[in-house]
Parts: C-alpha cells; structure tokens; sequence
C-alpha cells in the first residue's frame, strides 16, 4: 500500500510539473499565401504532431486568398512568419523590412499550359496569341520566359489572370500561367490533354515558397526564429515520409469549403512536389545566395529591380549558439533531473529482492520482444515488401508494403490461390505472377529479378524482387520461395533530377563548362542548317595569380563570384554564361554579329576595369583579356565548335601577349 502511494506522489509531482511548462507557449502566427493544400502539408504536420509545441510554441496557420498578401500581413505585424514565392525578393530590394529564412519548394512550380492540340510548342510559338497571366509582380517566370526568347508584348494578347482554366476550354485562352501542382488535375479529371511548358528549360530557374518574417523578429529574437524553423522543417520532413496521413489530417481539418481538396486532388499535388521540393536530395530549408542573385539579375533584366540592388541582411543565417534557443531544454532537463531525484528516492525504498525480479522480467521481455520484430524492423528500414510462395499448399502470402507495390489494398494477407477470384483484392496476386512467377520458377538458390508495370495512373513503377529458392520436388521443380520487394521509381526519378542539378558552377552559380559546350554544339547544328548565326566571348581574369598570392585565394573566389555577376548582369536574358576555366569565362550571344558583341564586351570590360574590390585592409582593381569569335568568320564546311573555341582561346593569349586588359576580336 505505501509502494503505491508513493507511485501516486511521483506521478502528482511529475504531472504538475509539465503542466507549469505548458502554460509557457508563445503564440505566434503564420500567413498562408493561399487556401489549406497539400502545399502547406508541413506546417499542418508540425501543428498537429506537437513539434510546434515541443519548441515552446503555441502556432495559428492563417489561409490566405484572392486580396490576402502574407508579405502586408508580416509588415503590419498582423503575422509573425509568412510563406510567399519570388515577390519577397522583389519587396526587399525596395526597401522592405523582410528576411528570407527557408525555401520549401527547390523550384517554382510556375509554368505556361496550353492544350495538346493547339500547336504553341515553345515560347516562340505565342507570337499572335492569347496570353493570360498576372502582371509582372506575381508572374515573374513567365514574362522572363518571354524576355528570354525575345517575345515583345507587340507579338501577343495580354489577358488578366482569372486563377481558372475555363477560359482556356472554352477557346478564350491560348496560353495560361498555372502552378503545375495544382491546375492541371482539373483538367485531367476532364480529360483534357495538355501541354506544359516549363521556365526552367529555358533558364529560368526560380525558388518556390519560402519562409520569411520581418527583420527586427530576426533580430531581437533569433531564438523565435530557430525555434519554429526547427519545427516547420521537421514537420515538412514528416509530410514527405507520410504522404497519406497528412492527406486525412489536411481532409478532417484544414478543408475550407468551397476551396477543398478532394483526395485525389491532393495527392496530384503531393507527386508533382516531390520533383519541385527534391526533398530526398536537398536539406529541406536549403538556400543558396546565388541563386537569389540569378533570380534578381533576371529581376534586373526585366526592369523590376535597378542593377545596384542590394540583399545585404535578407538571408537568414541561423545561430549555432544561444543560451535563450536553449531555454525549452533547459526547462525541460530541470524537470527531468527533479523526477529522477525524487524517483531515485521512491526506489531506495522498493525491496531489492523485487527489483532484481522486476529487472529480470523487463530483459526478458525486451528479447523477446525484439526477437518477435526484428524482421518487421529490417524490412521497414530497407521499405521492402515480404512475400512467400508455397506451390504445395497453392498459398500466397504477401505483407501490406508488398500487397501496395502490386497494385493491390494495402493489407497482409495469405491468399488460399485455389479459391481466387476476379475482384479487386486479387489485382495484388494477378501481378505477382504476371509480373514474377515465371522469371522465379526459372531460378535456382537467391536471385533478384527486375519487372516494371503501370500504375492507376498510368506511371511506370519499377520494382526490384530479390528472393531465394527454399524447396524444391524431387523433380527439381519449385516448391516453395520467398523473398521482398521493393519500388525503387523514386530512385530513378532522383537519378534524373540529379543530373538535371548538374549543369551549373558550384562557386558562382552560373552554368558550367559542361553544359555550356553541349549547348554551343547544339548552337553550331543549327548555325549548320542554316539557321542563324552567333558569336562566343572568352573572358580572362588579369593577374589572378596576383591577386591569389597578395590577399589570399578567399578574395580570389570572391573576385571571381563578383566578375561572374558583373558579367551576368551586363548580358541579355537570352545569352548563355558560363565559368569556362578557373579564371575564364564564356558567353554565346545568339544572332550576334562579332561587332555587336564586341560592343557588349566593350561595356563589360569598361564596367570591370572601374569596379573598386575592397578586402577591408586594401583595396584594389582587377582587369580583363578578351576575345571574341563569331560564326560568320568561317565556312559552313570548315566550321565546328572546337574549331570555334580554339580561336577564341588565341584571341584571348594574343590579348594577354600585348599587355593584357586588352579585347581582340579579329
């Protein structure tokens, strides 16, 4: 009796002490950009799964709508934290007071959509056509697609986006600027074929949403901002691992009528962001200031920003060390060590003869316990499907992970073969033995056996079954296998979105000497055909082993980020840049004369020769050698990109002979 009044002290003691640390949530809003979506899943996960609350937070996740602007909402102080896309860039270089702290989406999922049966293919197509779009503040990509490809507003008819694809059913619309996770599904439930055509494949590669707040919160309470990073990211992490329960919790609770997602809406948007988020290939949160000075040198381009913008202070850069960041887990450990003293009191008292048996029992359940699950375990770390086929009894069995990958319910079952049917709980069984029968009763001992099959949605889903032969008949045929399964189609998806990631320099951003040189071959094929002409620019840094040896090679990277950036922003949208070499870099201007781009040239060189370096002990300036190339200055025959490049290097060691800082360009 004392034993259990001692156990009901404890557990009072305890209880009250974490319910004086729950009465500490700070109450913190965020402002949604749109209505409750898939879109912002991890949030609703970080909320409902208590991670908001484990960082001492007590969260409002506000929609947004048509009228609703999550930047106003943070100015105002009416929101803490707010999620928007490319325009948080665009209201920082004008003097907003906001500070980007994470991006969700790697790419934006802005892109122009057109029937499958209209003949508009790319861009140049729009020339006469309809247009509906936003205006340049909310639809950035797209005009910067136009500007790319050299599209004036002359060639095509502006219509103002209406946020629906009626117009361009009914014929009103040619073109329409959607995002790709969530307009097409209404057309692929009226199966309507259509065409989708990217900015990326034309180089304009934004960020999607991003969390942002307001600067002096950055400031005066880094701790707030760490906080709910933590847990925003860690719920994101827990919508991508659990597709399927978010999409219930997003069902039961953040269903706002007449805005609601169906089902199956939903999970259209959770594949096409699995390609846009790339969270099993970049930290989720992950930012990289050059591509926020591409997205704003394409601003530049496209007369949104002045060219001597500045994004000083707007990224955040998180705190390693904070004593007021720690104050949760301080709490959290007092708390913990008052238990355990006043536990380790109670246990003085229990008798020693029962503890041991008490310990005794608990090992012995943990061996057995993990004996009973360790398979379990082994297959949910490796994401594999069990089966296990007995020809002499006519069984089947497949686990629930197994079951899903062959298109059937997602249930553990022992199908009894013999009494099969046609209806939908043996889709499972059909498969497996289209797909894997035959390819199994022809192996002997382990083996692995690639298959691929079409989903509901007419994907193609690869799957991997490795098994083992365990009897055979005395015939030497099969008598009974197992083995596990496993999808690995995002695994082929990543290796492509991998080398899509590719083609640009890791210090500067721009494109890589790889990439470049497979465009210019691409280029020159059509130089060949008779279609167009170009010129190529090589750009030398003077002196970098000067500047390398006198202030140390950090100041040679940032001379060679800053150059990389002078030049971008001094070129066309439509002209390709590209690090050539360590201290070289490359530009193909498309239709071009060798004196046009000796002009350009002209003005970079200009622009470099009186831009001041400053180390903070000293300053200095840096010069360029040039040579420019242009494919008029050969023969249809004779012309060929090493051939073209090789000139172009001469021009640049001619340059360099004659004194350097100089531009050759015959």
């Amino acid at each position: 009796m004392r034993r259990l009044r001692s156990s009901q002290i404890l557990l009072g003691v305890i209880s009250l002490l974490f319910c004086q640390l729950s009465f500490a949530l700070e109450k913190v809003v965020i402002q949604l950009p749109w209505t409750h979506q898939f879109e912002f899943a991890g949030f609703y996960a970080a909320l409902e799964k208590g991670f908001y609350q484990h960082e001492g937070l007590e969260v409002e996740i506000r929609a947004g709508g048509v009228g609703k602007s999550s930047l106003s909402e943070v100015l105002n102080n009416s929101a803490t934290f707010g999620v928007t896309g490319s325009e948080l860039l665009l209201a920082r270089a004008s003097g907003q007071p906001l500070v980007a702290l994470g991006v969700i989406f790697q790419h934006s999922a802005a892109g122009l959509l057109t029937l499958a049966d209209s003949d508009i293919f790319t861009p140049q197509d729009f020339s006469g056509r309809k247009l509906e779009m936003g205006d340049l503040s909310t639809d950035a990509e797209a005009f910067a697609v136009l500007q790319a490809e050299g599209i004036t507003a002359r060639q095509y008819e502006h219509i103002p986006s209406t946020f629906s694809m009626q117009n361009l059913v009914n014929k009103q619309s040619d073109v329409v600027s959607v995002y790709t996770t969530n307009q097409p599904f209404y057309l692929d439930q009226q199966n309507i074929p259509y065409r989708l055509i990217s900015p990326r494949s034309y180089g304009i590669d934004f960020y999607g949403n991003t969390i942002f707040s307001h600067e002096e919160t950055a400031k005066k309470r880094p701790e707030l901002i760490e906080a709910f990073m933590r847990a925003s990211l860690r719920g994101w992490r827990y919508a991508f691992d659990r597709p399927n329960e978010l999409i219930n919790i997003i069902l039961d609770k953040y269903s706002d009528f007449p805005f609601a997602h169906s089902r199956k809406h939903l999970e259209f948007e959770y594949q096409q962001m699995k390609t846009l988020v790339l969270p099993d290939l970049i930290e989720l949160g992950h930012m990289n200031p050059g591509r926020w000075r591409h997205m704003a040198n394409v601003f530049v381009s496209l007369g949104l920003l002045q060219p001597d913008y500045n994004l000083d202070g707007f990224i955040w850069n998180p705190l390693h060390t904070s004593s007021q960041s720690n104050k949760p887990y301080i709490e959290v450990g007092i708390v913990l060590t008052l238990a355990l003293v006043l536990m380790l009191i109670l246990l003085v008292v229990f008798n020693r003869r029962l503890q041991t048996s008490q310990q005794q029992q608990q090992a012995l359940e943990a061996q057995l316990k993990f004996s009973q699950s360790k398979e379990q375990v082994a297959l949910w770390g490796g994401s594999l499907g069990y089966w296990h086929w007995d020809r002499q009894d006519n069984t089947l069995f497949l686990d629930e992970l197994a079951s899903t990958y062959l298109g059937g319910i997602p249930e553990a079952k022992l199908f009894q073969l013999k009494e099969m049917n046609a209806d939908s709980n043996s889709l499972s069984v059909r498969n497996f033995f289209s797909l894997l029968s035959e390819p199994i009763r022809s192996k002997k001992g382990r083996f692995e056996i690639e298959a691929q099959r079409q989903d509901d949605e007419g994907k193609t889903q690869w799957l991997i079954c490795r098994g083992e032969a365990t009897s055979y008949t005395e015939e030497g045929s099969l008598q009974q296998a197992q083995g596990v399964l496993r999808d690995v189609s995002d695994l082929r998806v990543a290796t492509q979105q991998v080398e899509q990631l590719a083609i640009t320099d890791s210090l500067t951003g721009i494109l890589n000497r790889r990439y470049f040189i497979s465009r210019l071959s691409a280029f020159m094929q059509r130089v060949k055909f008779g279609d167009g002409h170009f010129a190529v620019i090589l750009i030398n840094i003077d002196n970098m082993e000067k500047i390398n040896a006198e202030y140390g090679e950090h100041t040679g990277d940032n001379v060679i980020e800053t150059l990389a950036d002078i030049i971008q922003q001094q070129m066309r949208p439509l002209d390709l840049v590209a690090r050539y070499g360590g201290q070289e870099f490359a530009v193909l201007l498309p239709n071009t004369t060798n004196a046009e781009a000796t002009q350009a040239c002209e003005r970079i060189c200009n622009y470099i020769a009186h831009y001041r370096f400053d180390t903070g002990s000293y300053s200095f300036f840096a010069t360029v050698t040039s040579g420019i190339i242009d494919t008029q200055e050969f023969s249809l025959t004779e012309l060929n990109s090493k051939l073209l490049l090789h000139n172009a290097e001469e021009r640049v060691r001619k340059g360099k002979s004659q004194g350097k800082n100089q531009l050759i360009s015959a």
